[in-house]
């Protein structure tokens, strides 16, 4: 069932971005006119209520973006006035005062900052802050109690050079999977026009390019596990297109899901040093069934013979069973040994499985109609259905059906038609 819902957010300019907390009972929306707009949902009315209007920063406010609530109601902000600030609610029982919120912290930048993320809280409490001179900054609070003085931890050199405002902005996401080992962040954009995932070492380097474009990437989203045993990203370019990536980070599942999975279409071409070991373990299961028919036709012909053989002299008899039984070891000799020649083949250096190496494939290139840049694409809590936003004011909802393919479900527009006013 549809339901539309319009909340009055009177801002006087444009609204850059739009944040839910964690339970999706709190909204935040900021905009052009430098404000940041605080809205409780009231389960009784069934609407939106203001909480609180802050006059946030000295130009655009860019992107929001909310902590976990096991840290507090603590909210992030970036802003084309090159800097990066964190917010706190007070005591709540002092709603309805003006000062609700009180500013953390301020951090400068050399740069606009042009996205801003909070990491999953199991790997602590750090914000990501993307920078237009093609950095991205990681800061982490000196006490997690106050949260009053952040600090850079480490930065991540996503442009190497010179790189100004008009290089374009970056992009981030982070790997929300709990299990994923080391921790892992998409970024994209900037002059590079690519999306490179970067893991947690010492420090964070790059893991991987997953691809390169010949047009901007606007934004890169990170989908929710949910038990799968790859990755899924998308990614949203200036030439219309949203592209959907599955990656591959670890080297035990793919080992042991990638043929069998359920995604995997007849035609899919596989990597030899994923499918190795199977085609090896379903080959020697083969060897050894093909041994057992062997041993079973022995024993049928040797029965056989001895059923139709004449009676003969005791002594005589006894001579040609150990003539023959020396000329079946020879023969066994023989055989085991040439058994034994090709099983050290199969194990030479020239067949042994290859490295794993972090790779991804494109599943998914879906093209919005008609073509213009793709601002936003956002997984659900699911990973199932991926979300867009286009300069048309339209949120596409795509999902992939049986055979693997992406289709359109759905689309909402903030327009009004004639026709429905």
């Amino acid at each position: 069932m549809e339901q539309e819902m319009s909340i009055p957010v009177n801002h006087d300019d444009f609204i850059h971005d739009v944040a839910y907390n964690f339970y999706g009972t709190r909204l935040a929306t900021c905009g052009s006119d430098r404000f940041i707009k605080v809205w409780d949902w009231n389960k009784q009315t069934g609407q939106w209520i203001l909480n609180e209007s802050i006059l946030a920063h000295d130009s655009s406010v860019i992107r929001l973006s909310w902590a976990h609530p096991e840290f507090g109601q603590v909210l992030a902000s970036c802003s084309l006035d090159r800097t990066m600030k964190v917010w706190i609610e007070v005591d709540i029982a002092t709603k309805g005062d003006n000062n609700r919120w009180k500013m953390a912290t301020s951090q400068p930048q050399s740069a606009a900052v042009h996205n801003i993320a909070f990491a999953p809280e199991y790997t602590n409490l750090t914000i990501a802050a993307a920078c237009s001179d093609g950095k991205v900054y990681l800061y982490t609070p000196t006490e997690h109690v106050k949260l009053d003085n952040w600090s850079i931890s480490e930065h991540i050199a996503f442009s190497p050079g010179v790189s100004t405002d008009s290089d374009g902005p970056l992009s981030l996401s982070w790997c929300k999977s709990r299990f994923a080992t080391p921790h892992m962040i998409a970024i994209g954009g900037g002059k590079e026009n690519c999306v490179r995932i970067y893991k947690q070492d010492t420090k964070y380097v790059e893991m991987l390019e997953l691809d390169r474009y010949e047009s901007a990437v606007l934004d890169v989203d990170w989908a929710p596990s949910m038990g799968r045993s790859y990755h899924l990203i998308a990614t949203a370019c200036s030439d219309g297109h949203v592209r959907i990536y599955k990656f591959w980070s670890d080297a035990s599942t793919a080992k042991t899901t990638i043929s069998d999975s359920l995604f995997v279409r007849d035609g899919d071409q596989l990597d030899d040093a994923d499918v190795g070991d199977v085609a090896a373990t379903k080959a020697s299961g083969s060897r050894q069934l093909d041994d057992d028919d062997e041993d079973e036709e022995d024993e049928d012909e040797d029965d056989s013979e001895e059923d139709t053989e004449e009676d003969s002299d005791e002594d005589d008899e006894d001579a040609d069973e150990g003539d023959s039984d020396a000329g079946n070891r020879s023969s066994a000799g023989s055989s085991d040994g040439q058994h034994a020649g090709r099983g050290r083949g199969l194990h030479s250096a020239q067949d042994a499985p290859k490295a794993f190496e972090p790779h991804s494939e494109l599943v998914g290139d879906i093209v919005v109609e008609p073509p213009m840049p793709v601002r936003r694409v956002r997984w659900n809590s699911t990973g199932t259905i991926l979300v867009s936003s286009s300069d048309d004011g339209v949120a596409r909802m795509w999902k992939m059906t049986v055979n693997g393919t992406w289709r359109e479900a759905a689309a909402v527009t903030a327009e009004r038609s004639p026709a429905d006013l």
